[in-house]
């Protein structure tokens, strides 16, 4: 009887930085039941797949391979069989020197339903990033992608390339360039030619070392892998783009909820940072707690932003009318909750004069009158200061607890290590949750969203924003690496 295969493979590729995934492979990459993924590829993207995705890792590096080709394959397939939708997702394109090819011939050998998506490969974005253009009028009117990967041991024929005019550029050549540059000269190409080995690409330390055929070794010498080894007159061009980008070069780790950290790493990559994004604090709405009449009192209070988000669901889901919030005053804490409220068509009332729980609590009795009742919206572990404050004034509240934080760790595996130049907690639960899974090295620069989280941090000298938002983080990481 024929096996029924429902499920199927997607041969993505991921590109080769963050934010050089296609629209329609994100798409399918968020809708995956598995994801068999590789090194080289942003780990970001493994934050955008869905609950109960699987993740499995299978990186492959230069005399490190995790698992073997024929083993891939079998997974690959045998996830297809159990009907489900499988992305392998490969850094840059899995088929230009990516063993794609391989995959595809395998899967369709055992009748299984595949399709590819391509990725933007490195052997164009990472020369082009760094002001090398692969063709150019006038100096290269081809160009030649090798795999210098085993050079040593296969017989390309260099004889050939020697005798080409155009741009060769080796993949994964780092190891064996000073042989791959022995064996052009050897054939006749100009020990003079220009040459330049690109590291890191689209990394915070993305790296070009400049040189000829002859410099080879020394240019090895100051290099470190991922690496390309490019050869040709386009060599001499250095095109990179004129725009001011304050942050370029730095790397900055975000830490905090999912939404924080995908508006921070939004502003911190318009500014050149290189984010990597570690979302450790999970919201878990909790709507018991809110009275079925909201009539009964006159202001709404939040704390955080994720009270009025948690909150205005809420009004979502029971299709409350928006007109029967038109009563209420609002207070925030900062002016970051004072935007997200202004996000939903209200504007606050009140901001105290120091975004502190215990600041609120005073100078929103001070504001009140006598008789008004509040009704504060906010996280499972807020701040007694606030009630110890309100209580002390004798005024009259409900504190609801409408959500709850807790940490949550998701094992993504990979060989990619990049060091951090400054790391930004937006929480104390974050900072906790962080630090007990990850060691903090000294020469980090830490950036912490107010008193009690910089509490968690102690002994370190910590940077603290003036306000309580992604606009102000960014601003102090600026003023800070230019004053360094």
């Amino acid at each position: 009887m024929k096996e029924n295969i429902t499920g199927s493979v997607t041969l993505l590729g991921a590109g080769c930085g963050k934010g050089l995934i296609s629209t329609k492979g994100l798409t399918i990459l968020q809708n995956a039941d598995v994801v068999v993924y590789d090194d080289l590829i942003d780990t970001d993207l493994l934050l955008e797949i869905k609950e109960n995705c699987e993740l499995i890792y299978v990186g492959k590096r230069f005399e490190n391979h995790s698992e073997k080709q024929e083993t891939i394959n079998e997974i690959l397939a045998k996830k297809a069989r159990e009907g489900k939708a499988v992305v392998r997702l490969k850094g840059g394109d899995g088929f230009v020197f990516g063993r794609g090819g391989e995959e595809m011939l395998a899967l369709r050998e055992q009748k299984i339903p595949v399709r590819i998506i391509p990725g933007i490969s490195s052997a164009i974005a990472v020369p082009e990033n760094l002001g090398i253009p692969v063709t150019h009028r006038g100096m290269a009117q081809s160009v030649t992608f090798i795999t210098g990967h085993t050079a040593s041991e296969i017989h390309e024929d260099y004889e050939a390339l020697a005798k080409l005019k155009g741009t060769l550029v080796f993949f994964m050549g780092l190891h064996n360039a000073e042989n791959i540059a022995a064996e052009l000269m050897k054939y006749g190409k100009d020990p003079m030619t220009p040459a330049a080995i690109l590291c890191n690409g689209f990394r915070a330390k993305e790296k070009r070392i400049n040189g000829t055929l002859k410099d080879t070794a020394e240019m090895v010498q100051k290099a470190e892998t991922p690496a390309i080894f490019l050869v040709g007159e386009v060599a001499r061009l250095a095109l990179t783009g004129t725009m001011y980008e304050p942050l370029k070069g730095t790397s900055v780790t975000v830490t905090g909820t999912r939404y924080f950290t995908d508006k921070l790493e939004k502003l911190l990559i318009e500014q050149g940072a290189y984010v990597e994004k570690k979302p450790g604090i999970e919201i878990y709405p909790d709507y018991a707690q809110i009275p079925e009449n909201l009539a009964e009192y006159d202001w709404a209070v939040f704390t955080s932003a994720n009270g009025i988000r948690c909150f205005f669901s809420y009004v979502q889901e029971k299709e409350i009318d928006l007109r029967q919030l038109a009563h209420f005053k609002f207070a925030c804490i900062g002016s970051g909750t004072a935007k997200m409220l202004k996000s939903y068509g209200f504007k606050a009332d009140f901001i105290p004069q120091d975004y502190t729980a215990e600041a609120l609590g005073r100078e929103l009795a001070a504001t009140i009158e006598p008789e008004e009742k509040l009704l504060i919206l906010r996280a499972q572990n807020g701040s007694e200061l606030l009630n110890r404050e309100l209580d002390r004034c004798g005024v009259t509240y409900r504190d609801c607890k409408i959500y709850d934080t807790k940490p949550v760790s998701q094992v993504i595996e990979n060989q990619n290590k990049e060091e951090t130049d400054y790391i930004v907690f937006a929480s104390a639960l974050g900072a906790k949750a962080y630090l007990e899974e990850h060691a903090l090295p000294d020469s980090v620069r830490v950036v912490c969203i107010g008193g009690a989280t910089a509490q968690v941090l102690k002994g370190r000298n910590v940077l603290l924003p003036k306000e309580h938002t992604a606009e102000a983080i960014v601003d102090v990481i600026v003023q800070d690496y230019h004053a360094l």
